[in-house]
């Protein structure tokens, strides 16, 4: 029997991504998609992208999507998806594309978001959905926490170091969907499509993610995330100096995982469209490391991720579904 699978808050970019990956799965039934302010319409007739496909957008409470289903997707922004995700915790197995459930503690969640978490008793039921590093976890999980996509790909970057990383020093650069839907200034298109810049220099909400992963302190990390002049992707490259000397042992530490490859060169038209991440590594002088990275951040940054997760929730094998998803080239 097909897995029965809901997305609460379908109509951004990352529920919108969840129905393309979702529609190539081959286990799957979409039972509800739900939005608030699309109620009872043909997907088709807001996005014509999907025109063709049979299905429905309603405005069906988060409760009886959780009993109809077998999972049950959370594409809400933060701060609101807190209260659903406890509404119906117990019901189904909830995978949560938010940032309310990532991080280990209220406090540090109030530190970077500046929000009040309202049920943080369950932060501690919440497993972190990075696959490459907590794959058994996953496995018996009833709530999981997609990781942020920055987030995931400085993780990535810096696993094969962990917990031997004296400083690492990261410069971010991400399309515009990654900066959601609504339009603002900084992302309005005749602006941003000639234009590079950063923002939230050392202070961007992914950082309490990359160094417990890589075992570091927050003093230990300089982050400049960017915004670059494309729709989809992260390009990522970060200088690593170890604590002691090390080989680069990328390539046999990743040698299994379906959706990482340790290659000679990283670029974005590798990986858009794709749930891949590509990574290389270089010697540098010093000592240090350099490292690139890339991610599509709809894909392995979100969406992608997130049904990587519901695979290994509900025992099927890791990679359906999603290998269809070929890097999209030129």
């Amino acid at each position: 029997m097909p897995l029965k699978v809901s997305i609460i808050g379908v109509t951004g970019y990352t529920g919108l991504e969840l129905v393309r990956v979702l529609l190539a799965h081959p286990q799957v039934q979409i039972k509800y998609l739900t939005s608030r302010q699309h109620e009872d319409s043909s997907i088709g007739d807001i996005y014509p992208h999907l025109t063709g496909y049979d299905l429905r957008i309603t405005n069906t409470d988060a409760t009886t999507v959780a009993k109809e289903s077998d999972v049950v997707f959370l594409a809400l922004p933060h701060k609101t998806a807190q209260d659903v995700v406890a509404e119906i915790y117990g019901l189904t197995k909830i995978i949560d594309l938010s940032a309310d459930y990532r991080l280990d503690d209220a406090a540090t969640y109030e530190k970077y978001y500046g929000l009040k978490h309202n049920h943080a008793e369950l932060l501690a039921k919440s497993i972190y959905g990075a696959p490459e590093f907590l794959r058994e976890e996953i496995k018996n999980a009833d709530l999981v926490a997609n990781p942020g996509c920055f987030a995931l790909l400085g993780q990535l970057i810096l696993y094969p170091f962990q917990n031997n990383i004296k400083r690492a020093d990261i410069f971010a650069v991400t399309g515009s969907s990654g900066a959601g839907k609504s339009p603002a200034e900084g992302t309005h298109h005749p602006v941003r499509n000639h234009n590079i810049k950063s923002y939230n220099i050392n202070a961007h909400r992914h950082i309490p993610e990359i160094i417990r992963t890589a075992g570091m302190q927050e003093d230990e990390l300089n982050f400049v995330p960017s915004s670059g002049p494309f729709t989809r992707g992260i390009f990522m490259q970060a200088f690593i100096t170890p604590q002691e000397e090390t080989s680069v042992c990328a390539g046999e530490l990743y040698k299994d995982e379906p959706f990482v490859r340790v290659v000679e060169s990283v670029a974005l038209a590798g990986i858009v469209g794709s749930n891949y991440c590509d990574l290389s590594y270089t010697k540098g002088h010093g000592g240090q490391i350099i490292a690139q990275g890339a991610l599509d951040n709809l894909v392995k940054g979100a969406a992608g991720c997130a049904v990587q997760n519901m695979n290994i929730m509900c025992g099927l094998d890791e990679a359906m579904g999603l290998k269809t998803l070929a890097p999209l080239y030129p």
